[in-house]
């Protein structure tokens, strides 16, 4: 199955709230990751609909699951490397 399609499936939305996601696939409360993306620290893009305070901030569907790929394919090849 495609990453994007499953997320898509799991999230019914091409973008989702980054206070949606930070616990689930970061393991980091909203509030730290909101501080990591207003620093450019977080390992997606993040980007906000409107120029407001208030706006949430986003996340692309698409941009999370090549970041879940790539960490996929990391570890994938770090198991095969031991396991080989």
């Amino acid at each position: 199955m495609n990453m994007s399609f499953a997320l898509l499936a799991r999230f019914e939305s091409p973008v989702i709230q980054l206070k949606d996601i930070s616990e689930e696939f970061f393991g980091i409360s909203p509030r730290t990751a909101q501080q990591k993306a207003n620093a450019g620290e977080f390992p997606v893009p993040t980007f906000k609909a409107l120029d407001s305070e208030r706006s949430p901030m986003l996340v692309n569907i698409t941009d999370l699951a090549a970041h879940l790929e790539k960490r996929y394919e990391e570890g994938r090849d770090e198991w095969q490397q031991v396991n080989g």
